[in-house]
């Protein structure tokens, strides 16, 4: 780049008399976001991390002993209640079966006949009875060796998913009452939550209860308080936090992904209410009092700030300069209530309509003019 020589010619008196006559350049107001107070939907609730189980969950016990020699099921596999899982050695259940209902079947031929030779007069009432007891004797008997032999026969007590069925294989000998497997249905879910003490006058039957599991992205739900203990956990109950309540919450697993024994996130709402807010971004903390700037015109504020020792005079003298319409933050420090979906309920210092800024707060003070950007309503 090549200087251009000033002409010696120029008077300096020139020179110095164009310098001076150049202005600087206003400042620009600070632009900020603003937003205007109004009523905010808030649901305060209590938050607990709990395991969710089905509401039909059910282990698979065989009623007798015996030997497995069929297996029609598998693991993973839906099933109906009712359904037959596993086959135990019956041959001889089933011959003794066999045996009862055709001494059954004799026995009632026989009362049949005497019933209709006593309508005749041929024999006795005292026959017809005797031979009518044995048939409903032989009946009974039946009926018992088929229930015996029903018990060969390992059935779903409910429809649901297999569990694992590799604990058994064929030819294993399973006792009466051993864990052979678990079928469960996750059609519908309970939640349950240890709730402290402190909280727990909150709960009340039929509230509204999110849940939401832990993955990502995780999967989410709404039920309804079913339960609340009449007793708290002591320290002696293994499975509960001392000193809380244990509070059921029946769900619909709408999506079928969430499993029993899965881990989520709960919060029970305890109320609803609306109520003038105002969204996180617009509060400051000074000395643990909180505040946020509202934006007035010039004209209602001027006063208070020509009386305060917040300003110099010479920035107080700009603002007399200024148009009454122009919009100035002043700092009003306000209480607030409890923290919900990013919004603070106001308890004072705010009225409905208020404008407060959202954005650039920490480069503001009070009586500082600035320039209006639109931002979403609070409410």
């Amino acid at each position: 780049m090549r200087w251009q020589a000033i002409p010696p010619l120029l008077p300096l008196a020139l020179l110095l008399a164009a310098c001076g006559s150049a202005k600087p350049e206003a400042k620009q107001p600070l632009t900020v976001q603003t937003v205007t107070v109004g009523p905010f939907r808030f649901a305060p609730g209590i938050e607990t991390i709990s395991t969710i189980e089905s509401t039909s969950n059910v282990v698979m016990r065989p009623e007798s002993d015996g030997r497995v020699v069929r297996i029609l099921a598998r693991e993973g596999q839906q099933v109906k209640a009712g359904q037959p899982i596993l086959v135990l050695d019956n041959v001889q259940e089933s011959a003794t079966l066999d045996a009862d209902r055709a001494e059954a079947i004799k026995d009632r031929v026989n009362a049949e006949r005497y019933v209709f030779l006593n309508e005749q007069g041929a024999v006795s009432t005292k026959d017809r009875d005797y031979y009518i007891t044995q048939a409903i004797q032989s009946r009974d008997k039946a009926r018992s060796s088929a229930a015996t032999l029903g018990y060969k026969f390992v059935t779903a007590p409910i429809d649901g998913e297999i569990g694992n069925l590799d604990s058994v294989k064929l030819g294993d000998y399973v006792r009466q009452g051993q864990a052979i497997t678990g079928i469960v249905n996750n059609t519908s879910l309970w939640t349950l939550m240890d709730v402290p003490a402190t909280q727990s006058s909150l709960v009340k039957i039929g509230q509204p209860v999110q849940v939401e599991s832990q993955g990502n992205p995780p999967v989410t739900g709404m039920g309804r308080v079913v339960f609340v203990s009449p007793y708290f956990a002591n320290a002696t109950e293994g499975s509960a936090q001392p000193n809380t309540v244990l509070v059921k919450a029946e769900f619909p697993n709408l999506t079928g992904k969430l499993k029993t024994g899965q881990y989520v996130r709960n919060r029970i709402i305890t109320g609803v209410s609306d109520q003038l807010a105002v969204p996180v971004q617009a509060v400051m903390m000074q000395a643990q009092q909180p505040f946020v700037y509202r934006v007035l015109p010039l004209s209602t504020v001027l006063p208070k700030i020509k009386a305060s020792d917040q300003l110099l005079p010479a920035q107080k003298q700009q603002l007399e300069k200024l148009p009454g319409t122009t919009p100035v933050v002043v700092q009003t420090p306000v209480k607030l209530g409890k923290l919900q979906n990013n919004a603070y309920p106001v308890l004072s210092g705010l009225a409905k309509g208020d404008e407060v800024v959202v954005s650039n707060t920490a480069l503001l003070r009070s009586g500082m003019p600035v320039k209006r950007a639109s931002a979403p309503s609070a409410s």
